[in-house]
């Protein structure tokens, strides 16, 4: 196989990489991934994305004068890929190099060194943010959840020694479901000692807010596209390694109340259900600028970006509230304002560079039932009336959010998209237009997200 054969592999498999580890869902980084190959020079091109594999296949022309003698034949290669959240810096960064290169502004050689510029780069600058992020996110969730000031400050101080506790496992390399245990466990510790120091009543609102976000569901929107367009695989995958967490976070959660309820003994109640208030619309709007402007840091948005995604997930809470108050139906309520948001995520993908998926994630957060998940999986393991029932309106409600989120994309990307290939048509008479390969390139087209198999 040629030098340049190879560096195109290399380059290919990095930008997968980094897109797979960012959030992204498998039909975005196969689509990005074929445009790519494709301005390389590879042929009839096939990308695949499997639980922690990355497979591209190209076929070498017949009689040409490859290296190794191998014209006419299929090469494929395989790349190993761990698992990722939402991480806007590395997703815009990702992004901005694949549409540079596309539209002529880079080389390849000069676009793989910019990758690996930033992948070296990366662990060194954004630490600080996670942690950071996650406290503020705990803040805003304790007001969510109607939570006095205090207690909020309870709940972010637990979040970042979570936090801490996740980066120092994480560097020794410790399993996932092990760090989350020992955080779920030191959450319990962090809030009883802080509702104890500072004289309140309020335990539960400090675990949940603490852990709120780290539970099943965040991943939930990526795997519900990975499951509509045909990702099965991925989309297993990805709800798998959520489940794996979530049950090592309870269990972490269930032992730390074992343990002050044995030691410590104190005079609060720290199993009881807690849901977000309604009634107080201030306090509520403001936990949900926190809560989506926290993970919007600790996913490695700055500036305008952070501020829009902070406005963004207040935007969304006063919907949910206004709708909530004419006495819908809560599931119908959620339904309406997660697709109205994942149809504005749309349209706003382009002036904010940064992908539709990434931004509803931020801005749906704040609904997230990561409470109701926790009551009715701890209410299971210690005996709470109704845990049951709790926990299949965990599921419903994160099932309209995901699925009505999802909708509402879906409608607006397929109008986009009628109105670009209109426009290729008129440019490129007689020629057939792709949503995966158009013969012109447009940087539009990479936020613009794609609802069918890329290969059908």
């Amino acid at each position: 196989m040629s030098e340049n054969v190879l560096d195109t592999y290399r380059f290919v498999f990095a930008l997968g990489d980094a897109l797979i580890r960012s959030g992204a869902s498998s039909a975005t980084t196969t689509k990005a991934l074929l445009a790519v190959s494709s301005k390389a020079g590879l042929e009839n091109v096939t990308v695949s994305v499997t639980l922690g594999q990355l497979v591209v296949s190209d076929e070498t022309r017949a009689g040409s004068a490859d290296r190794d003698g191998d014209g006419g034949q299929v090469r494929t290669r395989i790349h190993e890929v761990e698992p990722g959240a939402l991480d806007i810096n590395w997703r815009v960064m990702a992004e901005e190099i694949i549409e540079d290169y596309l539209m002529g502004d880079l080389s390849l050689t000069a676009a793989k060194k910019a990758l690996d510029r930033e992948v070296d780069e990366r662990p060194s600058r954004h630490w600080w943010r996670v942690t950071v992020g996650y406290g503020v996110l705990g803040a805003g969730f304790g007001l969510v959840l109607g939570g006095a000031p205090l207690t909020a400050l309870g709940g972010a101080v637990t979040s970042l020694v979570i936090s801490v506790i996740f980066r120092c496992l994480g560097g020794l390399g410790a399993p996932g479901i092990y760090s989350q245990a020992a955080g779920g466990f030191v959450a319990v510790l962090a809030s009883a000692g802080i509702n104890t120091a500072l004289g309140l009543n309020e335990p539960t609102i400090c675990i949940v807010a603490a852990i709120a976000a780290r539970l099943a569901g965040i991943a939930a929107y990526g795997a519900v596209q990975d499951a509509i367009t045909g990702w099965y695989l991925a989309a297993a995958g990805r709800l798998m390694e959520v489940a794996t967490n979530t049950a090592g976070l309870v269990a972490g959660v269930a032992a730390g109340i074992a343990t002050v309820d044995a030691v410590w003994a104190p005079a609060f109640e720290l199993v009881q259900t807690v849901e977000p208030d309604t009634r107080h619309w201030m306090p509520s709007l403001i936990g949900a600028a926190l809560v989506s402007g926290g993970f919007a840091l600790s996913s490695g948005a700055s500036r305008l970006r952070l501020a829009a995604l902070a406005g963004f997930g207040t935007s969304v809470q006063l919907m949910n509230l206004a709708v909530a108050s004419t006495g819908a139906d809560s599931f119908l309520t959620i339904s309406l304002t997660a697709m109205t948001t994942g149809a504005a995520c749309v349209l706003v993908a382009r002036p904010l560079n940064l992908s539709s998926n990434a931004i509803m994630m931020v801005s749906l957060l704040p609904l997230f039932p990561g409470m109701l998940v926790y009551q009715g999986l701890l209410g299971t393991l210690t005996g709470l009336e109704d845990s049951g029932a709790i926990l299949l309106e965990a599921m419903v409600t994160a099932f309209c959010l995901s699925v009505a989120g999802v909708l509402g994309q879906y409608i607006v990307s397929e109008l986009l998209w009628a109105a670009r290939g209109r426009q290729f048509s008129r440019e490129n008479p007689g020629e057939t237009f792709s949503k995966v390969r158009p013969g012109e390139y447009s940087s539009r087209d990479i936020t613009v997200p794609v609802f069918n198999r890329p290969f059908s």
